[in-house]
């Protein structure tokens, strides 16, 4: 269920079928390579978010596109917001869904560099005592990789489509960003926007340049745009097809079902924050 497309009339009914449950998906706008559009964190989540409320009813708030992009913006089409911004929209955004009637807010998020920012910001609910919990969950914390997609053995997929994904295993090729993955997901649900003969227009492989600080477990704002200046990395990803792609969402959205379903159920989290604040008076 669509926020925007719901009437006045209609939110006491998704409310209760949702089970109080709505998800605001969280992406940013970015270079995704040469051969995926900038808005790939966006595009993926919030169609694979679309696809498993058809399966498992929750309510999906419109997506919040300006994402932790602090950096590279020397790329067209980067949206950069400042983190106090950020944090705000988020925090009114959420009291605002809370204030209708939805007291669990899950935060799915399509790009690995929100990830802080939404553990701080998730954290920062507790300090305020609200009356609503958010809970984070990746798109990227499961990822679709080919063993697992060979695995769920898909009907659909060719001996074509698996001998491409036992070749990356066997090849042990690597995933990142506008990756072989991501761009599985949004092949599979807006191919219009992907360009397969644009893979290896840049490179998508390591400069090496921050290492050193790697092998000494520092941390640095600068790392990942030092060592992969194309906003691209991985291993260039032939053999994707529609039948691999379909594969992709439909595991992703399988997964994301079942986290909604089990946080429609689950009661640990609800009491437990009750405890937690009577603990604060």
């Amino acid at each position: 269920m669509l926020w925007e497309n719901l009437r006045e009339e209609e939110f006491e009914e998704a409310i209760k079928e949702a089970c109080g449950v709505c998800l605001l998906p969280v992406g940013c706008l970015e270079k995704h390579g040469q051969h995926l559009p900038v808005g790939t964190d966006v595009i993926h989540i919030t169609e694979i978010a679309k696809r498993a409320a058809e399966r498992e009813p929750f309510v999906i708030f419109p997506t919040m596109y300006f994402g932790e992009k602090t950096g590279a913006g020397e790329f067209r089409g980067t949206v950069i917001f400042s983190l106090e911004l950020r944090l705000q929209i988020l925090r009114e955004t959420c009291r605002e869904i809370a204030r209708n009637g939805f007291r669990k807010i899950l935060l799915y998020n399509g790009h690995g560099g929100n990830s802080d920012m939404l553990s701080a910001f998730s954290r920062s609910v507790l300090y305020e005592k609200e009356d609503f919990t958010v809970y984070t969950y990746s798109l990227g914390s499961d990822f679709a990789t080919p063993k697992k997609l060979l695995e769920k053995n898909y009907d659909y997929l060719t001996r074509e489509d698996k001998e491409t994904l036992k070749a990356y295993m066997a090849e042990k090729k690597r995933y990142g960003h506008a990756c072989f993955i991501e761009t599985g997901w949004v092949y599979g649900v807006r191919p219009e926007t992907v360009r397969l003969d644009k893979i290896n227009a840049e490179s998508g492989q390591s400069t090496h340049r921050f290492d050193g600080f790697a092998e000494k477990k520092i941390s640095t704002p600068f790392a990942w745009m030092g060592d992969y200046p194309n906003s691209y990395a991985g291993d260039a990803h032939e053999g994707m097809s529609e039948g691999i792609a379909r594969s992709m969402v439909e595991y992703s959205t399988e997964r994301l079902c079942d986290v909604v379903r089990f946080l429609k159920t689950e009661t640990v989290s609800d009491v437990y924050y009750r405890e937690w604040l009577e603990k604060q008076q």
